[in-house]
This record gives structure tokens, C-alpha cells and sequence, in this order.
């Protein structure tokens, strides 16, 4: 788990890849949900920029937000396919 100061802008970025490893982009989109330690979603189901083929990043802004333990949740969708990746960072 990273560590980072409240205030500052934290890159939160995923990367996308099939089954042979080579990246791709959803079909549909890539979203992210931040939620943080008391369950109080941050940023809901929010589009990603794309860098790349297979490669996405979102600029979370932490002014105003708690200290603590946050849950990143990525949600690559393709059709009716659906792919949730977890990470976690700490404010304080």
C-alpha cells in the first residue's frame, strides 16, 4: 500500500491485457471508484484518460479528503464481460 499527504495529487493507473498478455482496451470503457475508510465513495464509476493501448490513468485530486485507508477499484467492462481490479493507498 502507497502512502501519500492529503492535499496531493495522487495518479492512479491500470493496465489492461488479454489472455496471451498483450495489452487491449475494453470494448466498452474504463471506469474507477474510490471509496475511502468509512465507506464514502470519492469518485464513482468515473471514465479514465487513455495513454495507450491496454494502458489507463485518473489525476485524483485529495484536497478535502480524510486521512486514512482508500480502496481503488478499476472496472474494465467489454460487452457483458466485467473485470474489477482492487488496490488500496493511505492518506494522512
Amino acid at each position: 500500500m502507497a502512502d501519500y499527504d492529503i492535499g496531493e495529487t495522487i495518479i492512479c493507473s491500470v493496465e489492461v491485457k488479454d489472455g496471451a498478455g498483450a495489452y487491449k482496451d475494453p470494448a466498452t470503457s474504463m471506469k474507477i471508484t474510490i471509496t475511502d475508510k468509512n465507506y464514502v465513495v470519492k469518485v464513482n464509476n468515473a471514465d479514465m484518460t487513455k495513454d495507450a493501448v491496454g494502458k489507463y490513468h485518473y489525476d485524483c485530486q485529495t484536497a478535502g479528503y480524510i486521512d486514512g485507508k482508500y480502496e481503488v477499484a478499476y472496472k474494465a467492462t467489454d460487452g457483458t464481460r466485467i473485470t474489477i481490479q482492487k488496490e488500496t493507498f493511505n492518506l494522512s
